[in-house]
């Protein structure tokens, strides 16, 4: 048999006992090798005869699986060509990131938004041109079949008012129009009580992200109100209601994480576990990186992967479910075709993390874009992974260039969006440690 194969540059090794696992980065798939299937398929790799079977090698070389490819598949630019594709083809979502303010009761030292503008909270008529422009924007993209609905501040339940009228008018319009419509909102928790959970349950609500930094003490030392003001025991308080009852299926907790807080993350996670609803619970870790408030970098990528695998290693075994892997931005909404955070004065943005800094603006709902569809150029440079290409990164699928808004910090503010932001070291560590960990 003529050799036609190879081993994709995206798969993941990691060695375990009598074999290897593999994983595909682009795809997802995982298989186990033990070690002498993994001589023969070297064998016919590298002579194009072998004694195993040939639906083995069919099931490696399956486009879903991919653990194999042609010899002479040129697996990067095919990545990138996809990613355009889908981006602009196949894009049916419309994601509507609504800001009714930039304000916030909380004083974190690391909010992206620190020093921004906060202004003042949406008015009246914003709402309603909101309405119009969205309107217009689907009456030109008929492909558009939902609508994703995402609350997001500064603290949006400051403006509960705003919240309730606007998940009134958008959800009545996704229903004139045929079109799905969800809820999600990212919160701090303080206001998520149960007469605002059962407001957002009235719109298919769907996801909530709630952040905390580490127990009690660890929690109310970073993310505190005016004054010192502690806010764990109020967040916790709504938590436990919404894991009490069934107005949304999951709680998403995502823990702010660096290298201050580390340890005492699993201090955090045990007393999660004492809830005994892991199933319930949605655990991440933010991991806190630079931003225009705070350019510097303050953890090594090696240290707080590290860190990052040995938490995750407590929540499996007090029995949550933990990531397969970990990603850095290849999705990001920032860059889907029809997404937009519609900030309280009606300017629009394709990041969140630039919220209240008016240069990173693209446009308003008062004017008549001349782009077709929510396009800002800075976002549209897909070309900043040739050198990730040109030095054949199998962490591509993963990381896509990494974060635009990072890399614009990183450039000490340049709006081009053209650099990558390379995590290498990080997504190495990440992603072995995670596949030993789920599957080793």
């Amino acid at each position: 048999m003529k050799n036609i194969y190879r081993w994709s540059d995206f798969c993941l090794r990691v060695q375990v006992r009598g074999g290897i696992l593999l994983k595909n980065g682009l795809t997802g798939a995982v298989v186990f090798i033990d070690a002498k299937n993994e001589k023969e398929i070297n064998h016919f790799i590298s002579n194009g005869d072998t004694g195993i079977l040939s639906t083995r090698i069919d099931e490696l070389a399956h486009p879903d699986t991919a653990i194999l490819i042609p010899k002479n598949f040129d697996e990067y630019s095919d990545w990138r060509e996809r990613l355009i594709y889908w981006r602009n083809n196949e894009a049916h979502i419309f994601i509507l990131h609504f800001m009714p303010t930039i304000q916030c009761q909380l004083r974190c030292d690391y909010c992206v938004e620190k020093g921004a503008n906060r202004g003042i909270g949406m008015k009246q008529e914003i709402i309603n041109q909101s309405r119009r422009w969205v309107i217009d924007y689907l009456d030109s993209h008929h492909e558009i079949d939902s609508f994703r609905f995402v609350l997001f501040g500064g603290e949006p339940l400051l403006q509960r008012k705003v919240v309730e009228q606007a998940l009134e008018t958008f959800h009545k319009l996704a229903s004139e129009r045929n079109i799905t419509f969800w809820t999600e909102i990212v919160t701090n928790g303080e206001f998520l009580n149960e007469e605002t959970a059962r407001l957002l349950s009235r719109h298919d609500w769907r996801r909530v992200q709630i952040t905390l930094d580490g127990p009690e003490g660890v929690h109310d030392l970073r993310r505190h109100g005016e004054n010192g003001r502690p806010t764990f025991q109020n967040i916790m308080r709504n938590i436990r209601m919404l894991l009490s009852t069934r107005y949304i299926p999951k709680v998403d907790i995502r823990i702010s994480f660096d290298a201050s807080n580390a340890d005492r993350v699993p201090e955090l996670i045990h007393h999660l576990a004492g809830l005994e609803v892991q199933d319930r619970i949605n655990l991440s870790l933010g991991l806190i990186t630079p931003t225009f408030a705070s350019p510097s970098k303050t953890n090594t990528e090696s240290i707080i992967a590290e860190k990052a695998l040995m938490t995750w290693k407590v929540a499996k075994d007090c029995g949550f479910l933990i990531p397969e892997e970990f990603l850095t931005g290849p999705w990001c909404v920032a860059i889907a075709k029809h997404s937009a955070v519609l900030q309280p004065d009606g300017s629009l943005q394709k990041c969140f993390c630039t919220a209240g800094r008016k240069e990173y603006n693209f446009g308003s709902i008062f004017e008549r874009s001349e782009t077709p569809y929510l396009k800002d150029p800075r976002y549209e440079h897909f070309k900043r992974t040739d050198q990730c290409i040109k030095e054949k990164c199998q962490f591509l699928p993963l990381c896509g260039g990494g974060c635009i808004h990072n890399a614009m910090v990183e450039q000490g503010g340049s709006v081009g969006g053209k650099h990558r932001y390379c995590q290498k070291t990080l997504l190495d560590k990440m992603n072995h440690g995670l596949l030993a960990l789920t599957y080793g």
